[in-house]
C-alpha cells in the first residue's frame, strides 16, 4: 500500500472514528440524563399518590371494597395522564390498569421490602415503560405499581443516532477529499526517496539529499545520516569478515602443524621397523601435539561459551576464588619450578564466579607459559580508590610494544615457535578480554620485552559489595 494511501486512509479512519466516539458518548450521557428525570418524576409522583391514598384510607385495616373503589377512581384519573396503577394483595391484584405489559415481566416488582422503592424499565406492546413499586403496608402485603410510558426518550436517542449518520456520510465525502488531496500534496518530497534509494541498492553509498524544501530538510538530513551510517556499517561488516576470514587461516595452520605431526609419527608407527626408543619418542610425539589440540579446543569451546553465557552476578568470596585457582595451578607451577605467590585484600566482590576463574586461570597460565624456571607470579587482589583491582605480574620474557595492542586478537602470539612448544595458541587473552568486557572492567598491558608483563583487570564500582 502506498504512503499518500496509508496517510489518507489513517485521517479519515481516525477522524470518524473520533466523530463516532465523542457522539456515541454525549448521546449516552444525554440518554442516561433523561431517563434519570424521568425515575425521579416518577418516584415524586408515586410518592404524591401514595399520600393521596393514605390520607383517605388505612390500608392496613380497610376492606378489599373500600381500597378497591378508591383506586379505581386514582387510575381513571392518572390513566387520562397515561400513567397506569396496580393494586396487589397477597390474594391477588385489587386493581390493574397495565395493559400493555405482561403480568411475568413485572413479577418482581411485587416483592418490594419496606422503604425500599424498586424502579425498573420494561418492553411492552407500545414501547418503553418506567416502573416504580412501593409497600402500602407491610400488615396487609399491600403492593402500589406505578407505570409511564417513556418511549419519547427511546425515540429521540435514536433520532439522535440517525442524524449522527447522516451527517457521517456527508463528513466522510467533505472528509475523504480534503484527506486526499492535503496528502498527495504531503507525500511529494518523499517521491524524491524512491530514485535514492533504488541508487543506494545497487551500492553506490555516494548520493545526497538536498536539504532545501524546509518541512522535507529533517527528512533529507536524516536519510543523508543514514547513508553515511549504511556506508560505516558495511565498511565495518567488511572489516569483520576480513577478521573472520584470517580467524579460519589462523585456526587452520594451527590445526596442520599437530595433524600433520600426528598423521606422520602414526603412519611411522604403522610401517617402520623401529625401536622400542624410536617408539616411545614417536608416541610421545603424538601425545604432545593431541594435547596441543585439545588445549586448543577447550580454548575456542571457552570462547564459544563466553560469547552465548549470560553474565550472572552473585556476591561470592574472593578467597575463595583466589585458593580455587590456585590449587588448580600450584603443582604444574611446582613441577616447571616457578613460585606462584597470591596476595589478597578484598573480601567479597559481585561478578560471574566461573567466569572469573576462568579469568585469572588464563593469565596465570600465560605468565606460567612466558616464565622460566626459577621464575615467578604473582597474583593481587585489592583496592585502587572505590575499585577492586586484580593483577597478575611475572618477570618472564615481556611483550614488544608494538604487540601489546595485538596480543588479546585470537591466534596472535609473541613467540610462534616457543608457544608451539608450550601448546599456547593466543586464545587466552582474547578469553580475558571477553570475560573483561562482560564484567564492564578494564584491561591494562603493561609489559616490557625481556623483562616481564603485568595485567590488570580493573573492575567498576558497583563490583564492589556494601
Amino acid at each position: 500500500m502506498k504512503l499518500w494511501l496509508k496517510i489518507f486512509l489513517s485521517i479519515l479512519i481516525l477522524s470518524l472514528s473520533s466523530l463516532f466516539i465523542s457522539t456515541y458518548f454525549v448521546i449516552r450521557k444525554n440518554h442516561n440524563s433523561n431517563l434519570s428525570r424521568e425515575q425521579e418524576r416518577s418516584l415524586n409522583e408515586l410518592e404524591l399518590i401514595r399520600i393521596s391514598l393514605e390520607s383517605n384510607v388505612d390500608f392496613a385495616v380497610s376492606s378489599k371494597e373500600a381500597m378497591t373503589a378508591l383506586i379505581s377512581r386514582y387510575g381513571e384519573y392518572y390513566e387520562q395522564k397515561g400513567i397506569g396503577l396496580l393494586l396487589y394483595q397477597k390474594e391477588g391484584y385489587l386493581y390493574n390498569r397495565l395493559n400493555s405489559l405482561k403480568a411475568s415481566q413485572y413479577e418482581a416488582l411485587l416483592s418490594v421490602k419496606p422503604d425500599n422503592k424498586m424502579v425498573q424499565v420494561l418492553t411492552g406492546k407500545d414501547g418503553k415503560y418506567i416502573l416504580v413499586s412501593d409497600l402500602l403496608s407491610e400488615k396487609s402485603n399491600t403492593v402500589l405499581l406505578y407505570s409511564r410510558n417513556i418511549n419519547e426518550i427511546y425515540e429521540s436517542r435514536n433520532q439522535s443516532i440517525r442524524l449522527t449518520l447522516y451527517l457521517s456520510v456527508i463528513l466522510s465525502l467533505l472528509l475523504g477529499i480534503f484527506s486526499y488531496v492535503y496528502t498527495r500534496f504531503i507525500t511529494r518530497p518523499f517521491k524524491k526517496l524512491q530514485g535514492s534509494a533504488a541508487v543506494i541498492a545497487e551500492g553506490n553509498y555516494s548520493i545526497r539529499l538536498e536539504e532545501t524544501d524546509k518541512e522535507f530538510a529533517p527528512v533529507a538530513a536524516a536519510f543523508n545520516q543514514m547513508i553515511e551510517n549504511i556506508g560505516q556499517h558495511t565498511r565495518e561488516l567488511e572489516n569483520r569478515a576480513r577478521e573472520r576470514q584470517e580467524f579460519i587461516d589462523d585456526l587452520s595452520h594451527e590445526m596442520n602443524t599437530p595433524l600433520t605431526s600426528i598423521q606422520g609419527y602414526s603412519e611411522f608407527l604403522l610401517t617402520a621397523n623401529a625401536t622400542e626408543e624410536q617408539r616411545y619418542l614417536a608416541a610421545q610425539s603424538i601425545h604432545k601435539d593431541a594435547k596441543r589440540m585439545r588445549e586448543m579446543y577447550t580454548k575456542l569451546m571457552n570462547l564459544t561459551f563466553i560469547r552465548e553465557h549470560a553474565v550472572e552476578t552473585e556476591e561470592f568470596s574472593v578467597d575463595e576464588l583466589v585458593n580455587s585457582v590456585r590449587e588448580s595451578l600450584f603443582i604444574s607451577f611446582k613441577e616447571q619450578g616457578i613460585q606462584l605467590i597470591t596476595e589478597n585484600q578484598l573480601k567479597m566482590i559481585k561478578g560471574d564466579k566461573t567466569l572469573l576463574e576462568m579469568l585469572l586461570t588464563n593469565l596465570l597460565y600465560n605468565s606460567q607459559q612466558a616464565t622460566g624456571s626459577g621464575g615467578m607470579v604473582i597474583l593481587r587482589a585489592y583496592m585502587e580508590g572505590s575499585a577492586p583491582i586484580f593483577m597478575v605480574e611475572d618477570n618472564g620474557c615481556g611483550i614488544p610494544k608494538d604487540k601489546i595492542s595485538e596480543i588479546i586478537k585470537p591466534f596472535v602470539r609473541v613467540d610462534k615457535s616457543r608457544s608451539r612448544k608450550t601448546g599456547g595458541a593466543g586464545l587466552g587473552l582474547a578469553l580475558v578480554q571477553r570475560i573483561a568486557t562482560l564484567h564492564q572492567a578494564k584491561l591494562i598491558i603493561e609489559s616490557e620485552y625481556g623483562k616481564g608483563t603485568r595485567v590488570i583487570v580493573q573492575f567498576p564500582e558497583a563490583a564492589v559489595c556494601t
